[in-house]
């Protein structure tokens, strides 16, 4: 008896297979079989409910596994992954195959122990999942499919497109744009005394009064120029570092950027492959939690090996939504130091090995020496005190696997260690004298807040709830280099705004809500609710779909399209040249409104409509059907020229010959095919 089990990687499906043996046969579905169509809403009110039709692939993936099914007598079990996505493609697995008998298995990680165990606990394919991905499917398809068209119109750009989540992301990057050029730079200023290898810094703090910064040149000057300093206190102490967590979906993604210089998609693509080779948990998940079984076995390697293992293992907190069976993403078997089939993978695998097995390790422990100075001579009517601070390492602890992990901060946390280590400040007695080597100003300006990085702007979508974690990846892709709404630059690869971008957001903002921040956490709490039993499918679309329609219509009114087409009003949107031996031109979005469009062209005048090209209405009519007639011209070598009716789109083929610039309307002409059929 052989058992079908169908997951949705092949390289998956080979290793899945390799450790069940006999008695199984693995296929995989290569991702969804099925989908909304790309032509046409595919879902309509009241009731939403999708018309799917098969993916690209998907007719012939679906053949394949019909036939595997026959010749399996011992039915199907099916084991896509184990978030809504992989919940959603096992529904639809079941109602192309026609399973009755349900089986649904979920895993963490590929490995013999944990397949066996999910074999040994099928359970049904749970519809609320499936509900919930189905409504974020069809929400992304009313947002994108009703506004898409009309902003597409009112800036003129025909592949001009919105999103729930591409939207709100690229508002992010435009906040922060922004932001940066609506700041004024504020100039302040500090003082430092230098005591041969160790220095001290003015505590203007007591002094300003309210104020965040010391604005006041001269007096910091006179600050500067101190020398003698007598010894309030010299305080010793010591501080701790605790290891970060265990890699999220998110984290990891920030890390593999900052660390590895990976863009959060390949981020992922390589996180995909390691799992699909048993090296690593499933890979997305915003849990931090580890599982006994992998804290015993880094428990166990970490006494094998001499590392500072925590006495009692560390849990973080986790947040409220966390998926709760999910782990962190883990190397699947801790003793495996390294794993991967090129240097990409290995490299993400060593970051995840190191910050798993790091989490397990004790704090670092630093000794810490504060010295507080008091100038001798106040300077004018203020006492003037200076601080003197130096750290240094006395416990190695989680440090002794990793110097230092900042990889997935925007701030890199060892710089900032560094500078306290940096100063060695020596054992102090209070009430001594001291005399600086020398003093100087510290003149520095206030900063906005630097521009997002990829690794930046995802950990803010999580913060904010915006979207799913293992969806940002896609996301950056998107809006950087499939839409150009923004751009990379500098070493760092800070993000900007793109001109595309920034006209996209002069035409959304302030017109539709989903723009907004809360709106889109708001969602994904409802999109939870669903998965959860808590909310219902039909008011939650019927909620969206009614808001689109009021914000469309208070558009249209509001914002007029940018080129209106000459012939019947409508917008007219830049075609973009496909090829270099193309050109850019300009059509009506008439065009595909309806089965009569407006056919207008125009050519592309440096961004904007130039000269009327293509089909040109004549004040000539067809003689079959009484519509305009079309002057069809081409010029040079093997040119023509002849008069066709304007209503071909509704079935009348006649054209006439040019006789001297006009039709010649006694000579109508019709194709062969229809010649035949004319008695």
């Amino acid at each position: 008896m052989t058992t079908l089990i169908i997951v949705e990687s092949p390289s998956k499906g080979k290793i899945i297979e390799e450790y069940l043996g006999s008695g199984y046969r693995v296929a995989a579905s290569v991702g969804h079989i099925r989908d909304l169509p790309e032509a046409g809403m595919g879902v309509h009110a009241p009731d939403f409910k999708p018309e799917y039709v098969y993916t690209e692939k998907g007719r012939e993936v679906v053949a394949r596994l019909k036939r595997l099914q026959q010749e399996c007598e011992d039915g199907v079990i099916l084991a896509t992954d184990m978030d809504r996505e992989g919940e959603a493609i096992a529904w639809h697995l079941k109602q192309v195959l026609g399973i009755k008998d349900e089986r649904r298995i979920t895993y963490n990680e590929i490995t013999p122990t944990a397949l066996k165990k999910a074999l040994a606990n099928p359970r049904a394919i749970d519809l609320k999942q499936v509900a919930a991905q189905e409504a974020r499917r069809i929400t992304d398809r009313l947002i994108g499919y009703m506004v898409s068209p009309v902003i597409a119109e009112a800036m003129g750009d025909k592949n001009a497109s919105t999103g729930r989540v591409q939207s709100v992301a690229v508002r992010l990057v435009d906040d922060r744009e922004k932001e940066i050029a609506g700041h004024s730079s504020l100039n302040h200023y500090g003082a430092e005394l230098t005591f041969g290898s160790w220095k001290a810094s003015w505590d203007a703090k007591p002094l300003l009064d309210g104020q965040k910064h010391w604005t006041d040149k001269d007096f910091a000057e006179l600050v500067a120029a101190v020398r003698s300093v007598k010894v309030l206190s010299c305080d010793n102490s010591e501080s701790t570092s605790s290891p970060p967590a265990p890699f999220t979906t998110t984290t990891l993604q920030a890390a593999g950027s900052n660390a590895l210089g990976f863009g959060p998609k390949q981020t992922m693509e390589i996180a995909q492959k390691l799992y699909e080779q048993g090296a690593i948990s499933y890979m997305r998940t915003d849990s931090t939690a580890l599982s006994d079984d992998a804290l015993n076995e880094i428990f166990a390697y970490g006494k094998e090996n001499a590392l500072p293992i925590v006495e009692q293992a560390r849990t973080w907190k986790q947040k409220d939504d966390s998926q709760g069976a999910h782990e962190a993403i883990r190397p699947s078997h801790i003793s495996a130091t390294t794993a991967g089939q090129n240097e990409n993978e290995r490299k993400l695998y060593n970051l995840i090995w190191m910050r798993t097995v790091g989490c397990q390790l004790q704090d670092a422990r630093f000794a810490v020496r504060v010295a507080r100075l008091e100038a001798v001579s106040p300077v004018g009517d203020s006492t003037i005190v200076f601080e003197g601070r130096g750290k240094k390492i006395i416990y190695k602890g989680w440090k002794e696997l990793t110097p230092f992990d900042s990889s997935e901060d925007l701030e890199d946390e060892a710089s900032l260690e560094d500078q306290d280590s940096d100063n060695p400040v020596p054992k102090l007695t209070v009430d001594d004298y001291l005399d600086a080597d020398n003093g100087k100003l510290i003149e520095t300006k206030t900063k906005a807040r630097p521009r997002y990085t990829e690794a930046s702007l995802i950990k803010e979508m999580e913060r904010l709830g915006i979207g799913r974690p293992a969806t940002y990846g896609a996301v950056i892709e998107t809006i950087i280099d499939n839409r150009n709404y923004v751009e990379r630059f500098g070493k760092k690869k800070q993000l900007k705004m793109a001109f595309r971008g920034i006209r996209l957001m002069n035409v959304l903002r302030d017109n539709f809500q989903f723009l907004n921040y809360d709106f889109t956490k708001i969602l994904e709490e409802q999109l939870e609710g669903l998965a959860t039993g808590k909310a219902n499918y039909k008011n939650l679309l019927s909620a969206v779909h009614k808001r689109l329609l009021g914000e469309l219509e208070a558009f249209k009114a509001k914002v007029p399209v940018a080129y209106p087409c000459p012939r019947c009003s409508r917008g007219l949107t830049l075609n973009p040249a496909k090829n270099k031996k193309s050109s850019s031109w300009w059509g009506c979005s008439g065009y595909t409104q309806d089965d009569s469009g407006c056919d207008y062209m125009a050519e592309d005048a440096d961004g904007k409509p130039g000269k009327p090209s293509g089909p040109i209405l004549t004040e000539f009519a067809c003689t079959g059907c009484g519509k305009p007639l079309i002057h069809m011209v081409k010029e040079g070598e093997g040119g023509w020229s002849f008069f066709g009716c304007s209503g071909h789109k509704d079935g009348c083929q006649l054209s006439f010959p040019d006789k001297n610039g006009e039709p010649d309307l006694t000579a109508p002409r019709v194709p062969k095919a229809k010649a035949e059929a004319v008695p």
